[in-house]
């Protein structure tokens, strides 16, 4: 999804440049010896949010200074549960409305077993300076892949109760994103035009040609073989042969593409800097693209449970307008 800085604090203020991925990598708050917890803050819903995820019914979002937040009626409302850590959470995923976990800079991972309710820290390593991006387990709740700067790549088979580290690129490109297609196949999208593809669950990956060779911040599985990778200066990709050939969407912005949402009716959202919002009503094939009057940076979207869609950003999650 995004990356960044040395000396980082993830201020609201710093979301576009942030987004644009203009700052160096490896961001992180002031160093410590040790992690500290999140401050209950007042005006948590309003502070910026990087993720979120469904947990059942429930929506649970993550962001800046370890802030999480739940919503119980469909992001109507919001309200902030303590959190172990006061370090920026940049994904968040959950294998089942129970099990969850977020992850962040200092290499944190977090997991909850009561739907967000509270937080374990699972593994921590501020000294790494390697900010982790994104997560994903399996349905069984124990196998697990984590992913951030620097081609940093972490696994699990326990639950998250170890993780071990490996490498499987030669290049060290900064991994943002990670999905499984299928309960079998797993897509890494990230710097440079990465993008690597594995057909089983994570054992071996695979290098995809891309035809693009600038930074993908997230992307969507639009089928088993049908996909939408997307990122810097506006560019969407998409493919339809489970990534061996890719064709270019025209987007009209260049407004670096942060993340997004597959709804339930087959329609497609994207979202990014300059609070450009992409509709797609045939599948990702074709965009209407706009942009909010208040142009407030956004980096995910997700639908709630009753079909409505909730932008996440600068401002926090907010609905969506038409």
């Amino acid at each position: 999804m995004l990356l960044s800085s040395s000396a980082l604090r993830p201020l609201a203020a710093s979301l576009c440049l942030l987004l644009l991925g203009v700052l160096p990598v490896a961001a992180q708050e002031a160093a410590a010896p040790a992690l500290r917890p999140a401050v209950i803050a007042p005006l948590a819903s309003q502070s910026l949010i990087l993720g979120a995820a469904r947990a059942g019914d429930r929506l649970v979002a993550v962001g800046e200074r370890g802030h999480i937040l739940l919503s119980d009626d469909n992001g109507k409302s919001w309200r902030q549960v303590p959190v172990p850590a006061n370090t920026a959470l940049t994904g968040v995923h959950f294998a089942d409305p129970r099990r969850g976990w977020a992850v962040g800079h200092d290499a944190v991972i977090l997991h909850t077993q009561d739907g967000g309710e509270s937080w374990q820290v699972q593994h921590a390593d501020p000294e790494l300076e390697q900010p982790l991006m994104d997560v994903l387990f399996n349905a069984d709740g124990q196998h697990g892949i984590a992913v951030g700067a620097y081609g940093l790549y972490l696994e699990t088979a326990d639950g998250g109760v170890t993780w071990n580290s490996r490498q499987i690129s030669e290049d060290d490109f900064h991994f943002n994103a990670i999905l499984a297609p299928t309960p079998e196949t797993r897509l890494i999208a990230g710097e440079a035009g990465t993008l690597l593809f594995s057909a089983d669950a994570g054992a071996t990956w695979t290098k995809l040609d891309s035809p693009y060779d600038g930074s993908f911040f997230d992307v969507l599985a639009l089928g088993p073989q049908s996909f939408l990778a997307y990122g810097l200066q506006g560019n969407i990709l998409r493919s339809d042969d489970g990534g061996k050939s890719w064709t270019a969407i025209e987007s009209n912005t260049t407004a670096g593409l942060m993340g997004g949402a597959m709804l339930a009716d087959g329609s497609v959202v994207l979202v990014g800097a300059q609070g450009a919002v992409l509709t797609s009503g045939d599948g990702g094939r074709t965009f209407a693209t706009t942009k909010r009057a208040d142009r407030v940076a956004l980096a995910d979207a997700i639908q709630a449970p009753d079909g409505s869609v909730i932008l996440l950003g600068e401002h926090g999650p907010i609905p969506a307008r038409p």
